[in-house]
């Protein structure tokens, strides 16, 4: 199905999505952990599920009928303190639990799950066109595939839904300035703070929440300001990080090798001067105005061979000397 043909009709499916990374933007942050959550539209234009008797709370229930996919990710490079703070993940835990890094296999278990969903399918998510989208094009790209890995799917950023809900609702006497963060605007909303916040998944059923609150409005935004996918740029670019890779291997291969070379001389005993204490080597100087060793060595073999030749020329001297220059009795 073409994107010409889905943008005239309305989004069948919203997929709520939240990502969880490394660390900000300007670091290329990596992927720890995502969250989908497929909702039918006609789950959030029907009557919100009400809450369990007897809880003050006036939070809505999740639509009882939802797909999920949430999914811890190696990142193979170090998250930041702050990030690890937030999310309670790091990169030797996902190590540790033996998690596997955002590769073929991952991209394709996203691809089946958005194909399973009625299309058009639009992905949303608070904060998406500064972070999260960006940062999966990068993740996709990384993996050897195009902008246009996730085709015919749509996506708007529920930052900008909200403000223009707002906006476009009678002024409030409040005059203060809103902030949207998801925690604020949550609060706001039913008077408690979210929970399980900073978890991908904790985070998109907040998401949810918030949406349900004024589902008709918010279907009819998303309606008319989803777009393209294919059209978000990637965060980074998969050759700046490839790069970077290539000349840290390549740094790591020479030292490698020097390193390789070293030993072998050093079991060699040619260099290593320990070496050449335990066989009574003399060591070679180090500083830059030393003599050759090659020369050093030339000397002493010579002296080798004429220390002999000189001492026995000195003792026939001596004994002719005293033969025939000694007085007769």
């Amino acid at each position: 199905m073409g994107l010409e043909a889905a943008s005239s009709r309305p989004m069948e499916t919203l997929v709520f999505m939240d990502l969880e990374a490394t660390g900000l933007p300007f670091s290329q942050p990596k992927v720890t952990e995502l969250c989908l959550v497929a909702v039918h539209r006609h789950a959030l234009e029907g009557p919100q599920p009400a809450p369990p008797t007897g809880n003050p709370s006036q939070v809505p229930l999740p639509p009882r009928v939802a797909d999920k996919l949430c999914v811890c990710v190696a990142p193979g490079k170090a998250c930041s303190s702050a990030a690890s703070n937030l999310t309670g993940l790091n990169t030797a835990m996902l190590t540790a639990y033996r998690r596997r890094g955002f590769d073929s296999g991952l991209v394709d278990l996203l691809q089946a799950f958005l194909q399973r969903q009625p299309p058009p399918v639009c992905l949303v998510a608070h904060n998406g066109d500064r972070f999260d989208f960006p940062l999966l094009q990068a993740e996709l790209s990384c993996a050897g595939l195009g902008t246009d890995a996730l085709s015919g799917v749509f996506c708007v950023d529920s930052i900008s839904a909200l403000r223009a809900l707002d906006h476009s609702s009678p002024p409030r006497e409040s005059s203060q300035r809103k902030s949207y963060s998801l925690g604020n605007v949550y609060t706001r909303l039913y008077g408690q703070a979210p929970p399980d916040t900073h978890t991908a998944e904790g985070d998109v059923l907040a998401l949810v929440s918030i949406c349900q609150a004024r589902p008709q409005p918010l279907l009819h935004w998303v309606d008319t300001h989803a777009r393209p996918f294919s059209s978000v740029k990637p965060m980074y670019e998969a050759g700046a990080m490839t790069k970077q890779g290539t000349a840290y291997d390549t740094k790591t291969k020479s030292e490698r090798q020097k390193l390789r070379a070293a030993t072998n001389l050093a079991m060699s005993g040619d260099t290593n001067p320990a070496g050449r204490r335990r066989r009574g080597r003399p060591e070679a100087p180090s500083h830059s105005g030393s003599i050759p060793r090659t020369s050093i060595l030339n000397t002493s073999h010579l002296l080798a061979v004429l220390g002999p030749l000189v001492i026995l020329t000195v003792a026939v001297a001596l004994y002719w000397k005293l033969a025939f220059e000694t007085p007769q009795i």
